[in-house]
C-alpha cells in the first residue's frame, strides 16, 4: 500500500517538473521573442549607441578630472557623509537636503571612495536619464525620431556634462525630475496603470531631497493640471494617494531636520521669496546657453512648430483638446522655470534651471525633424539622413568643446585650498582646530574641527573683537586666509597683520610663480606673545 502510494507520489512530482519545465521553456522562448522584437526595432539600437557612446564620453572626462579639488557645495556633500560615517566634526547647513549626502554615505561606509560616488550619484544617473528622457518624449509625441533627437541633444549638453563631472545634485534631482514627468503621462494624461501616478510624488519627494529646487517639477505638475484639467485632478483619489506618498517620503527628512536643527522646516533659510534685486532677465539668455551654437537655430525653428498650439490655446485651456497638449506641456515647462527664477528668486546659476532643459531640448529636436520632414519630402531620403547626421555632428562638436574647455580650465581651481587642508592636518594633532573662510573644503580634507569667521547662529560675521575673544577661548592651532573666499568679513584678511607677534606665517602659496601676490597663507597661532 505505501509503495502504490509512493509511486503515486512519484508520477506527481514528475508530472509537475514536466510542466515546471515546460512553463520554463514557454518563458524563455517568450523572453527570447521579446529581444529578438526589441533588436529589430532600429530606434531601440540607436538608443543603444547614444547610451554607449555617451558612456565612453562621460567616462573620458572622469578620468581627466579624478584628481580635481571638490568645490564649496560638493565639500558640504562629502563632509556631511563622513561626518555620519567617520565622526568628522561638521555642522551641517540647514539649506542642505539629506538625501544626496545620506547616498554618500552609504557609498562611504561601504570602504569605497570620491571617485565612487561620482560614478555611483553622477554618472550613472545621468545614463539613466537619458533613457528616461527618450521614454518621456515617446511617451508625449508616440514619436521615436523625436524621442531619439532630444536625447542626443541632452546626451551632449555642456552644462549637463561638466556637473556629473561635480559631486553635486543637479543630476540626480533632475533624474527624479524626468520620473515624475514620465509617469505623469503614462498615469494621469494615458491612464496606464495607476501605479504611475502613485509615483508622482515618489519622484517629486526624491528630487527635493535631492535638492529643495526639486519641489519645483511638482509645483510645475500641479499648475499644469490646473491649466489643462482645471479641478478635476482633485477628485481623482489616485492623485491623493500620490500626494500622501510624496509626504510620508519626506518625512523622515522633516523629522530629522527638526531633531538637528530644531524645526521641521529649517530648509527654508536656504531660499527667500522675491527680492530688491530688479528682475532676472538676463536669464533669457539661457535659452542660448542650453542648446548653444549648433541647436539654438533649430530650438527657435522648434518655436515656429508650436504654432498650431498657441492657435488652439482656447481648445486646450477651456476645452481639454488633447491634441496639442504635448507642445503646451513642453512651452509651458520652459516659461514656468524661466518666470520662477526671472521673478521669484531673481537670482541664479545655469544648474539652477536645468528643468527647462527637457523644453529645450525637445524644440531643438523638432525644430530638427522639421528639416529631415520637408527634406526627405522634397528631396529624398538620403539627403535628409545627411543633414540629420550634419546637424548632430555640428551640435556636438561646439557642446563637447564648450564642456572640454571649462571642465579641464576648472580641474585646478581651490587646489589651493585642498593642499593647505591636508598640511595642516600632516601638521596637527587630530584634536587640534582649525580657522579658516574654507569650512567645508577643510573639514573633508583636514579632518579636523573647525571655527569661521562667521556666527552661524545669528547669521553674521563675528566683530574683530569676538573673534579674538574666540580665538583665545578655543586655542585653535592653525589660522588660514586665503582670497578664495571674498564672503569672508573684510576685516578677516588684515588681521594676522596686526597682530604679527600672534599669528606667525609657515606656509603661502602664490598666485605665480614671481611670488608677489600671496593667495592663501597659514599662520600658526602663538598663545605666548604679548598680544595673547
Amino acid at each position: 500500500m505505501e509503495t502504490e502510494e509512493q509511486n503515486s507520489n512519484l508520477e506527481i512530482k514528475q508530472t509537475l517538473t514536466a510542466k515546471e519545465l515546460i512553463n520554463s521553456e514557454k518563458t524563455l522562448e517568450n523572453r527570447k521573442e521579446k529581444l529578438i522584437k526589441w533588436v529589430k526595432n532600429p530606434y531601440n539600437i540607436f538608443l543603444l549607441i547614444i547610451l554607449i557612446f555617451s558612456f565612453f564620453l562621460y567616462m573620458h572626462y572622469f578620468q581627466i578630472t579624478n584628481t580635481q579639488t571638490v568645490w564649496h557645495d560638493e565639500a558640504e556633500y562629502l563632509s556631511t557623509a563622513n561626518y555620519w560615517v567617520h565622526g568628522i566634526p561638521y555642522n551641517i547647513h540647514p539649506a542642505r537636503p539629506v538625501l544626496f549626502p545620506f547616498l554618500i554615505s552609504i557609498i562611504f561606509s561601504l570602504g569605497l571612495e570620491e571617485l565612487s560616488v561620482r560614478f555611483l550619484l553622477e554618472i550613472i544617473p545621468m545614463l539613466l536619464s537619458l533613457i528616461f528622457m527618450y521614454l518621456l518624449v515617446f511617451e508625449m509625441y508616440k514619436n521615436e525620431k523625436l524621442a531619439l533627437l532630444s536625447t542626443f541633444i541632452l546626451s551632449v549638453s555642456w552644462i549637463h556634462i561638466f556637473y556629473i563631472m561635480r559631486v553635486m545634485t543637479d543630476t540626480l534631482g533632475f533624474l527624479f525630475g524626468i520620473l515624475a514627468f514620465y509617469c505623469l503621462w503614462k498615469g494621469y494624461i494615458y491612464k496606464k496603470r495607476k501605479i504611475y501616478i502613485w509615483l508622482i510624488g515618489f519622484f517629486v519627494a526624491l528630487s527635493f531631497l535631492s535638492r529643495l529646487t526639486g519641489i519645483l517639477y511638482g509645483v510645475f505638475i500641479l499648475a499644469f493640471l490646473l491649466l489643462t484639467d482645471k479641478l478635476r485632478f482633485i477628485k481623482n483619489k489616485d492623485m491623493w494617494i500620490s500626494f500622501f506618498v510624496s509626504i510620508l517620503t519626506v518625512s523622515p527628512y522633516l523629522i530629522w531636520s527638526k531633531l538637528y536643527h530644531g524645526t521641521l522646516l529649517a530648509f527654508r533659510q536656504g531660499y527667500g521669496g522675491v527680492t530688491t534685486d530688479p528682475i532676472g532677465w538676463w536669464m533669457l539668455n539661457l535659452l542660448y546657453d542650453y542648446p548653444e551654437k549648433g541647436f539654438f537655430i533649430f530650438f527657435l525653428i522648434g518655436l515656429i512648430t508650436l504654432l498650431p498650439m498657441v492657435l488652439s490655446l482656447d481648445q486646450i485651456l477651456l476645452k481639454k483638446n488633447k491634441r496639442y497638449i504635448s507642445d503646451f506641456f513642453t512651452l509651458f515647462l520652459i516659461l514656468f522655470t524661466l518666470g520662477f527664477f526671472m521673478y521669484f528668486l531673481r537670482l541664479g546659476e545655469n544648474r539652477w534651471l536645468m528643468m527647462m532643459s527637457i523644453g529645450i531640448f525637445i524644440l531643438a529636436g523638432k525644430g530638427i525633424l522639421l528639416g529631415y520632414n520637408l527634406l526627405n519630402k522634397n528631396l529624398g531620403k538620403s539627403l535628409a539622413i545627411v543633414f540629420i547626421i550634419l546637424v548632430l555632428f555640428a551640435g556636438a562638436y561646439y557642446q563637447i568643446n564648450h564642456a572640454d574647455n571649462i571642465i579641464k580650465s576648472k580641474i585646478s581651481s581651490y587646489a589651493q585650498v585642498k593642499e593647505a587642508a591636508l598640511w595642516m592636518k600632516e601638521n596637527s594633532n587630530s584634536e587640534d582646530i582649525i580657522v579658516t573662510a574654507s569650512v567645508p573644503q577643510t573639514v573633508y580634507y583636514g579632518e579636523r574641527k573647525l571655527i569661521s569667521f562667521t556666527n552661524i547662529e545669528e547669521g553674521r560675521p563675528y566683530t574683530k573683537e569676538e573673534f579674538m575673544k574666540i580665538i583665545d577661548l578655543k586655542k585653535p592651532k592653525y589660522m588660514s586666509i586665503s582670497m578664495f573666499e571674498p564672503s569672508a568679513p573684510e576685516w578677516s584678511f588684515t588681521f594676522a597683520g596686526e597682530y604679527p607677534s600672534k599669528f606667525n606665517p609657515v606656509k603661502v602659496w602664490f598666485a605665480d610663480e614671481t611670488e608677489q601676490q600671496p593667495i592663501l597663507i597659514i599662520y600658526e597661532i602663538n598663545y605666548n606673545s604679548s598680544n595673547s
